[in-house]
């Protein structure tokens, strides 16, 4: 029986390595089908993220909420990311009051689950897999005024 040489058994070793970082990149990370996901959703928050934001500006303007999201994009000047990434169907916005309105998107996974990685930690953005709808108001500053 003939001993195998060093280089071999360094060769074996580094491989073993290697092996163990990629397994635990993807154990910390997630897979690559787990990270599009996140990053599919990313986005989602990001277009929901403008479009509050549009609202908002309208409502400043007009002092009123759009009725649709066509509202907010016919305007000259705003160009909305209206329709999810993945499906191509447009998100939900819907009224629920002179100053309350919601926006609902369907996501991929779950950001209440705390995992590392994330480019949004905001609380009022985290949601689950599955739609989920976010709440807003409009504080009017010139009630009573």
């Amino acid at each position: 029986m003939s001993a195998r040489p060093v280089g071999t058994w360094l060769m074996v070793l580094a491989g073993v390595v290697v092996l163990a970082t990629v397994a635990g990149a993807v154990a910390v990370m997630g897979s690559p089908a787990e990270q599009r996901r996140m990053r599919i959703d990313e986005r989602r928050v990001e277009d929901l993220q403008r479009i509050e934001a549009a609202v908002r500006a309208y409502h400043a303007e007009v002092r009123a909420l759009p009725e649709t999201l066509d509202t907010l994009d016919a305007r000259p000047g705003v160009a909305l990311d209206a329709f999810d990434p993945e499906t191509a169907s447009r998100y939900d916005y819907r009224r629920t009051g002179n100053n309350a309105f919601e926006l609902c998107a369907t996501f991929a996974t779950d950001t209440a689950a705390g995992r590392p990685g994330r480019r949004w930690q905001e609380p009022r953005w985290v949601h689950g897999a599955g739609r989920h709808c976010y709440a807003f108001r409009i504080e009017d500053k010139h009630a009573g005024a």
